[in-house]
């Protein structure tokens, strides 16, 4: 499923990473799970998918539980959507808009279809491997991070377009994130390059692009990282 900030692009690459950090861990947490795609390829004893979009989290449960989300949406309905409080507003909100940018605009293909069908299946396929995953709708300083975890955050880049929930205040952020990795946890953060804060260490980076066009069409490009706070 389309979704703005989502690592579709590159969790081939992060993926590994991820997973050769987890080698000696019981539990995964992806505390920022948006669309899943890190999560559902991660195999660990224990997995958790944070999110503080509270319909997202439904949808999430709904389509594990079971549910098929619909593979066609009218405009018409995309518009009434916006008055929902449930998991088919999170669909369609993100996987129906422009960019999966929540509610950003009803999309479209160069044939005039929309994208519900497609972003169904994505979905769907997704969760076939994620059966045993808890999923929970917390702000990321109120879920409880299990011992021997690897806690990956993958927060709204600095400087870039703002999630549908809520501002998103990085110095508080980084602030936790140095108090959880003195009480032993293992806090590995994406973020891009130039955005790295002081004191901290990037133990990956890769060339990639930005989701977000510019105004000539184009996807800029830029570096990527994982980065963890220093002791």
């Amino acid at each position: 499923m389309q979704y703005m900030g989502g690592k579709v692009r590159i969790s081939k690459y992060l993926v590994p990473v991820l997973q050769e950090r987890l080698k000696d861990k019981d539990t995964f947490v992806d505390l920022f799970c948006g669309s899943c795609n890190i999560v559902s390829a991660i195999k660990a004893p224990n997995r958790i998918a944070n999110d503080l979009h509270k319909e997202l989290i439904a949808l999430h449960k709904a389509v594990q539980s079971g549910w098929v989300p619909p593979s066609v949406v009218t405009e018409e309905e995309y518009k009434q959507a916006k008055e929902q409080e449930d998991h088919l507003k999170a669909f369609i909100g993100f996987g129906c808009s422009f960019s999966g940018k929540y509610f950003g605009g009803y999309a479209r293909n160069k044939r005039g279809d929309n994208y519900a069908k497609q972003n169904s299946n994505s979905l769907i396929r997704k969760h076939t491997t994620m059966k045993d995953v808890k999923f929970c709708n917390y702000f990321y300083a109120d879920v409880v991070l299990p011992d021997n975890s690897l806690v990956y955050c993958d927060i709204p880049y600095k400087g870039t377009t703002e999630y549908s929930t809520t501002s998103f205040l990085h110095e508080e952020f980084y602030f936790w994130c140095k108090d959880m990795k003195d009480k032993g946890h293992d806090i590995i953060v994406s973020e891009y390059l130039c955005n790295v804060p002081k004191g901290w260490e990037v133990v990956w980076k890769h060339e990639s692009k930005k989701d977000m066009r510019n105004k000539e069409g184009e996807q800029e490009g830029t570096v990527e990282v994982l980065m963890t706070p220093n002791n």
